[in-house]
């Protein structure tokens, strides 16, 4: 391992962190609220962790492999929380457990939060709270490459460490090209929510900080009823419709921009992304109006926002923990499903359910004509066997740590079907789920055993478990190993 070029990165990074900073610390200054200190303290902690790993890092063409790669960013999200929760905890407004799991949740997109009253934060750590959670959505390392070119081509081997998908999307040769446009696409967007969002009767510091974590994926809002608050219409319209922007890949969007419209009528995980939107909305809604819980159109309201909420960001329009049997394990597969690959959104990913589904039905087929040749298409285009196992063994595992968390959860005393749907938000980072974790609670009153238990499987699921799980074996940090 090529320590001193991990440490070159990592406090490069810190120093990105510590920019980052700057926003709510000027926005702690004009609002004359009581964090600037706190915010003051945790930027001088960034420089001093920057400056010390910078000194004794360095970097060389050619001395970063993929191990470095994995090292630096698995290293970069076990970092980056930290300086997220100094302005909690040095601003004495949670404790050191709380604050840390405040901040994985709003850098994973996770949106599970342990504060009951958003209203009463400093507007300038409400403003944290949700640029964390916008930050992480299109990912540290990208924030990273785009804003220190020198960095070198070889960061292709963090942001491949990083980037989330059962296939390589690259939609430029250049990696500093492809992340350019992808921040571009992703400020583009959140300045459209936020404007939609005021257009329809948000105040402008609302506006910003649901579009932040709206077009970041998150959830976390400025107020402790989520978007019930508002009890408007418009408001959850122009959600759902930000939300599902959010959830399509930016390849795509990039390729639209390229191509045209056509590209859509090409992109076999768009067309599933909308049916499953569709289904689940046109189900529910039969399911509320059927068993008498809302009317006729109110059911269609709320079906139609929670669907596309709680398979991306996680806001709730209502209290959907009193919702039917059939309506609550529906929001569980959606929780698991997600959004698309190459979006802000976590979760299994549509494309890997569209081609677990089609293995399935190869597989059908195949039994019944030995002799037949069956192949599993995507796009138009033949899928390799090898995407086909790796998509397979990124389920096995996902399913495997949402029993293990789940386990873990209810050995702390949690009932069973609160500490599945809490597994399945941590991992896929959805954030509210039911029960003691349902829409109108905070996982505030769980234990530290249960809030560290989420808080590693919410990592794992961010980066997609092997990022992680290949820092735990110890031959990786081996000096001789070959890589």
């Amino acid at each position: 391992m090529a320590w001193r070029v991990v440490l070159y990165f990592l406090g490069r990074i810190a120093w990105v962190c510590g920019a980052a900073l700057l926003i709510p610390f000027f926005t702690s200054v004009a609002y004359h609220d009581e964090a600037t200190f706190s915010f003051g303290l945790s930027i001088l902690c960034c420089i001093l962790v920057g400056g010390s790993c910078w000194k004794v890092g360095y970097m060389e063409d050619g001395l970063m492999t993929v191990r470095e790669g994995i090292a630096i960013t698995g290293l970069a999200w076990c970092m980056t929380p930290f300086f997220g929760m100094l302005p909690y905890t040095l601003g004495e407004h949670l404790s050191f457990v709380d604050g840390l799991f405040e901040s994985i949740s709003g850098f994973t997109g996770f949106g599970a939060s342990v504060i009951s009253s958003p209203e009463l934060l400093p507007e300038s750590v409400l403003l944290w709270r949700s640029l964390t959670q916008w930050l992480g959505g299109l990912g540290i390392v990208v924030f990273f490459i785009t804003l220190l070119p020198k960095a070198g081509q070889n960061v292709i081997h963090m942001y491949e460490a990083e980037s989330v998908g059962p296939t390589e999307d690259r939609m430029l040769p250049r990696l500093k090209d492809m992340t350019e446009a992808l921040v571009v696409i992703y400020i583009g967007l959140t300045a459209m929510a936020a404007a939609l969002f005021a257009a329809c009767g948000m105040h402008a510091f609302d506006a910003v900080n649901h579009a932040l974590t709206t077009i970041g994926t998150g959830g976390f809002s400025t107020h402790s009823e989520s978007i019930a608050y508002f009890d408007s219409v418009a408001i959850e319209m122009a959600v759902t419709f930000c939300i599902l922007v959010a959830g399509v890949s930016f390849a795509l969007y990039y390729r639209i921009y390229m191509r045209g419209w056509s590209a859509l009528s090409e992109n076999t995980e768009f067309k599933a992304y909308f049916a499953i939107f569709l289904a689940g909305t046109v189900m529910l809604w039969l399911n509320l109006w059927w068993d008498g819980i809302y009317g006729l159109w109110e059911s269609l309201r709320y079906a139609a926002f929670q669907t596309a909420a709680i398979s991306t960001t996680g806001f709730a329009s209502a209290d959907f923990d009193r919702w039917p049997t059939f309506s609550k394990c529906l929001l569980l597969f959606l929780m698991m499903v997600g959004g698309c690959a190459g979006s802000t959104a976590a979760g299994l990913k549509v494309t890997r359910a569209v081609l677990l589904l089609r293995m399935a039905a190869a597989q059908i087929r195949q039994r019944l004509h030995p002799r037949m040749v069956v192949s599993v298409r995507m796009n138009g285009a033949i899928v390799p066997p090898g995407v086909l196992l790796r998509v397979g063994l990124f389920f096995f595992v996902y399913l495997f740590f949402i029993v293990s968390a789940s386990a873990l959860i209810m050995f702390d005393g949690v009932p069973m079907f609160d500490a599945i749907g809490m597994s399945v938000s941590a991992v896929s980072t959805v954030g509210p789920a039911f029960g003691v974790v349902g829409p109108t609670e905070t996982y505030a009153p769980l234990s530290p055993f249960v809030k560290m238990v989420l808080c590693f499987v919410t990592l794992l699921g961010r980066l997609e478990f092997f990022t992680i799980l290949v820092m735990l074996r110890a031959d990786f940090w081996q000096e001789r190993k070959g890589w």
